[in-house]
């Protein structure tokens, strides 16, 4: 007789920094694809890590730096239960940033089964996060938007996704992040985008069928 599954296990959707595209919105160009760091033997010239750089606004103009990606829950993912969006990102240590400042993040996402209608419209969460002491020296930093439900999600499911830092000018005249009672973005850092995870459950190792478990 065939074991049934009843444990769950967290498992990582991954969408690297290398699987994104990247676009920019009012006084600003897209996330630079930049050295982070290098060895200290061979110097800048001969060696370096790159990542895309979120900058901070430095004129006070209103900035939106995006990138976007698509992603397809597997067949290992426990359907109808929640996802957890997130990202990896290391803050700029040679910069002006200081704790207490906050980022403004945004995550914008459309998730859909197989053969569902499209959605009128997308969802969007915009979060603050206050910069600590740690977060200046960590090279791998988490930030969670919380957890997203679908109804009847199943896998295949595909996310259509933006991620974006935002500052916004008052004087834009029409402010979406106030009323949510969020603050501006006062970090004075640059922001590394190194990767965009989804945490979601699993209960098999697949599908017993094509389409459906």
């Amino acid at each position: 007789m065939e074991k049934e599954h009843t444990d769950s296990f967290w498992d990582d959707l991954r969408v690297s920094a290398n699987m994104v595209a990247v676009s920019g919105s009012q006084f600003t160009q897209p996330p630079a694809w930049t050295r982070i760091l290098f060895n200290k033997e061979r110097g800048p010239s001969f060696s370096g890590l790159y990542g895309y750089t979120f900058e901070h606004d430095r004129y006070d103009r209103g900035m939106i730096q995006n990138a976007h990606f698509h992603a397809q829950l597997p067949h290992r993912y426990k359907e109808n239960t929640p996802i957890e969006p997130h990202v990896h990102v290391r803050l700029d240590p040679y910069s002006e940033g200081e704790p207490g400042q906050h980022l403004l993040l945004e995550f914008e996402y459309s998730w859909t089964n197989i053969g569902e209608q499209r959605s009128e419209s997308s969802s969007i969460i915009s979060i603050n996060y206050e910069v600590t002491a740690d977060d200046l020296t960590a090279d791998n930093l988490l930030i969670s938007f919380g957890r997203i439900t679908k109804e009847k999600s199943q896998i295949s499911s595909m996310l259509d996704c933006r991620f974006s830092r935002i500052t916004f000018d008052p004087g834009w005249g029409k402010d979406f992040w106030t009323p949510q009672g969020l603050s501006n973005d006062t970090f004075k850092g640059n922001m590394v985008f190194k990767e965009f995870d989804f945490h979601y459950q699993v209960d098999t190792p697949g599908s017993k069928e094509i389409y459906t478990k």
